[in-house]
């Protein structure tokens, strides 16, 4: 028993690639309540075009028996599937495009079907790494590269900055694009602003847990030494160390510890 793939020419081109080019897009959403916000997403642009894909060639995968019986030779043969160039090329999933034919072989020459399926893996392997390795040369690959890393930086700052402000990572794509430009400064402001109350009320709930906490809290106890201009010169020094320290200004710096710091020190000045 032994696998044979014959080349064949389909009689049209394969479906047209990739778009050229993606862009930032946008799209309002309004809630019930009145408020709005914007999300930014990244599209293809479809006035770039597409990238063509001139390989038709398509490859047949059959299995054939040859044995005697009574003196004769006799032939059976199965055909497995017929794979095009570019499912090979997109990395496709073997198992789909082969399963049922492989079952029908192995009624057919009467074997297991895990021995025939390694018959025609053995076979297609050589010819599947081929065509990988051809179509990364490609102006489509190197550009789908490209996005893929994009689309991966982007996720893992939307994941930072969740755990960041302690809300759902989309919620990035209300404040920055997938190249991390800031496009809605208001909102993601709204957003630090939620953090921080958030963050002052649990640093009140620890304290009020750590001394008894008296009716006055620690915010009030603590504005309560400063005069209103020694407060105007604190709040200088919050707005400089803030601009210092804040995540978003510091790319590839691990700054938010320090930031809770002034926040917590903002809150014990009463400002």
């Amino acid at each position: 028993m032994f696998c044979c793939i014959q080349k064949v020419m389909r009689k049209k081109p394969a479906g047209a690639g990739d778009y050229k080019e993606y862009e930032v897009s946008s799209m309002k959403i309004t809630f019930q309540d009145g408020r709005s916000k914007t999300i930014y997403s990244y599209y293809p642009t479809c006035e770039s075009g597409r990238f063509e894909r001139p390989h038709r060639e398509a490859y047949k995968i059959t299995v054939h028996e040859s044995r005697r019986e009574n003196g004769k030779v006799v032939k059976k043969q199965c055909v497995i599937a017929t794979i095009g160039y570019y499912s090979f090329a997109d990395g496709f999933a073997l198992y789909d495009y082969i399963d049922s034919g492989i079952q029908r072989a192995a009624a057919v020459f009467n074997v297991d079907y895990e021995t025939l399926y390694n018959l025609v893996e053995s076979k297609i392997k050589p010819l599947a790494d081929g065509i990988v390795k051809e179509f990364h040369k490609t102006k489509e690959y190197k550009a789908r590269r490209q996005r893929e890393k994009l689309e991966k930086s982007h996720r893992k700052a939307k994941k930072r900055f969740g755990e960041m402000y302690g809300v759902d990572p989309d919620e990035y794509d209300a404040c920055y694009d997938i190249f991390g430009v800031l496009r809605e400064e208001d909102y993601l402001n709204e957003i630090i602003r939620q953090y921080e109350r958030r963050q002052a009320h649990r640093s009140y709930q620890q304290y009020s847990r750590d001394y008894g906490g008296s009716s006055g809290g620690y915010s009030a106890a603590a504005a309560s030494n400063h005069t209103e201009a020694e407060k105007i010169i604190l709040r200088q020094f919050y707005k400089t160390l803030a601009k210092a320290y804040h995540p978003d200004l510091n790319p590839g710096k691990s700054t938010t510890e320090a930031m809770a710091l002034l926040n917590r020190l903002k809150e014990n000045w009463g400002l």
